[in-house]
């Protein structure tokens, strides 16, 4: 599908439901009239059910009705549409969280994939709640795996890897003309200032964190929450129809951008593209390197540098996603960024290990710090001897996933298709059990959308696999047939995917704005026949036990949904690792 086909898929879905809003008021029934007349006796006593389905001749007991009487009495068409109705329901209940969406972070270089990062989050939460989960495991892996590692700039390394998860960093150990590039910023005392210069210019001050307006726009979603829940649990009537519409849409089945949001503003991603390149280039102005005529600015000797934004010119459909910045993408760079860590811890390692040995990067005789740095006198040599301090000895290959990858992948899913299921489970639930009790129109929706969901989610993520593999240690001409058909397998799920997000953001707004138009409110929907089929039925009149069982229902999946949310909330703070102070 084109781009402009993708773009105007939200506006087809909005012109479909201005379409619909006239056919409300063109074919509307008034249920309330059609019970009252069916239950006084009016419509004869055929069809008529008590509110367990049971068939009944008696009025006093007839509570219910068979969906084929409904349709004969009542007649097909929907409720009547108020506009009054429609504004308050999609101000109070809708416009609230659609702004909220305003909070999440952007920085992507194109607009596009800035305005897609949008439809990627409400067409499949898990798949956000999934690239946040990463983002925090990587971070806390990063800590760990540096943990063993001792050597001057040490834990800034460790600050600028977890600050850069968002960007498609490169790293060169060596260029083109054989300098080394990697080992001269790890060894070089003369690069001490260029990792306190990278933080430096990474800790922008007007990061997407805290702020007024982001804290006014959670506080007015849980206002919003907290009102609809009251309204549902006050206004109960003996009229199945009108009850709940807020609470098992609206007000639940969107719990989840609470605690995602609150997450993005917790971990303050450095995700601005143009902030970290130029915050990159200019550190990169302080590097030295080892060169033919001694320790000389990197810049003198060639155009690379150890650290840089990784820019596919060639190949540029399959490494999309990475070179997008959102933090919604981290999907696509989890396997990339593995590797450019543990190409920086292991010339670390390496480092580490000679220098506890006293071994000098010279050779010649080691030299006594004062108790807490190295001196620099040790940390010298030519542009040999400045490499081989840095590389381990040969070893069996690793894997070309990476370390912990599927342990940190299976954490993360589980994160996200929790958060995303409890919070749309509870939203079924709250619709499937008001009466009558069973799967229809309103509750399919919903589940639709967290099935669509939950495919994005599943193809998004084998994609970004498929992608690592087509780009293995083998050069791309002599890639493989299963190369290539990773690559191009890869790029497919994605675009489909994408596609597929969209629509689904686009359906469950739509669906909403249905809802609020009395579109569900039809024979075919009250009676649930998408679930019971042939014992589809309607209920005209809640009992009391009914009642008491729906209240019931609801408080179950308004818990659901809250405490989910929270313990989401919880684990990802549990998971955050204290990142090094220098």
């Amino acid at each position: 599908m084109s781009l402009l086909a993708t773009m105007s898929t939200p506006m087809a879905h909005f012109w479909l439901v201005l379409t619909f809003l006239p056919l409300c008021v063109i074919a509307s029934e008034d249920f309330t009239q059609c019970f009252n007349e069916t239950r006084s006796g009016l419509h004869g006593l055929e069809g008529l059910l008590t509110n367990k389905g049971v068939p009944t001749r008696n009025l006093s007991q007839a509570t219910a009705m068979t969906y084929a009487k409904c349709i004969e009495t009542c007649g097909g068409g929907g409720g009547a549409f108020s506009w009054s109705s429609f504004s308050q329901q999609f101000s109070a209940w809708l416009l609230p969280w659609l702004a909220l969406l305003s909070q999440f972070p952007f920085g992507s270089p194109h607009r596009w994939d800035n305005l897609l990062s949008v439809f990627l989050s409400l067409g499949s939460p898990c798949l956000a709640a999934y690239s946040i989960t990463l983002t925090v495991l990587n971070t806390k892996w990063v800590v760990r795996r540096f943990s063993v590692t001792k050597y001057p700039n040490n834990d800034w390394a460790v600050l600028m890897l977890s600050s850069l998860q968002h960007m498609p960093l490169k790293v060169t150990a060596l260029s083109e003309e054989g300098w080394p590039l990697l080992s001269s910023l790890v060894v070089l005392p003369e690069n001490d200032d260029w990792w306190v210069k990278v933080e430096d210019k990474l800790g922008y001050s007007d990061l997407h964190t805290w702020s007024i307006a982001s804290i006014f726009s959670i506080v007015w979603v849980v206002i919003a929450y907290v009102l609809t829940v009251v309204d549902a649990f006050t206004t109960v009537s003996t009229d199945p129809n009108s009850n709940g519409q807020g609470l098992s849409g609206v007000g639940s089945i969107w719990l989840w951008m609470i605690p995602v949001t609150v997450a993005y503003l917790q971990l303050s991603p450095r995700c601005d593209y143009e902030r970290v390149s130029k915050a990159l280039h200019e550190a990169n102005e302080l590097a030295y390197a080892t060169g033919p005529n001694g320790v000389v600015p990197v810049s003198d000797i060639t155009d690379e540098r150890a650290f840089s934004i990784h820019n596919h010119a060639k190949h540029q459909a399959l490494y999309a996603d990475q070179e997008a910045t959102a933090p919604i993408y981290n999907y696509a760079r989890f396997l990339p960024f593995v590797h450019v860590v543990e190409d920086v811890a292991g010339a670390f390692d390496a480092a580490t290990k000679r220098a506890h040995n006293r071994l000098s990067v010279s050779g010649a005789r080691w030299e006594p710090g004062d108790g807490r740095k190295i001196h620099s006198a040790n940390r010298r040599g030519t542009a040999d001897e400045v490499e081989a301090y840095c590389t381990q000895p040969p070893r069996v290959r690793q894997s070309h996933w990476g370390a912990g990858v599927f342990t940190r992948f299976l954490i993360a899913s589980v994160s996200g298709l929790g958060l995303q299921w409890a919070t749309t489970g509870a939203s079924v639930a709250i619709v499937y059990f008001t009466p009558t009790v069973g799967m229809g129109c309103r509750s399919g929706a919903y589940l639709v959308y967290g099935g669509a969901a939950t495919l994005v989610w599943f193809m998004m993520v084998v994609s970004s696999f498929l992608a690592h593999y087509a780009t293995s240690y083998t050069p791309r001409a002599q890639q493989s047939p299963s190369e290539w058909t990773a690559e191009h397998l890869s790029i497919l799920l994605r675009r489909f995917a994408k596609t597929l997000a969209t629509l689904n953001a686009a359906w469950i707004v739509v669906a909403f704005m249905l809802q609020f138009a009395n579109f569900y409110d039809r024979c075919y929907c009250n009676a649930d026949v998408l679930g019971l089929g042939r014992r589809a039925h309607i209920v005209m009149v809640l009992l009391p036990s009914d009642i008491s069982n729906m209240t019931s229902s609801w408080g179950g999946g308004v818990a659901l949904g809250i405490i989910a949310s929270a313990v989401w909330w919880g684990w990802i703070n549990v998971l955050r690792d204290p990142l090094p102070q220098n």
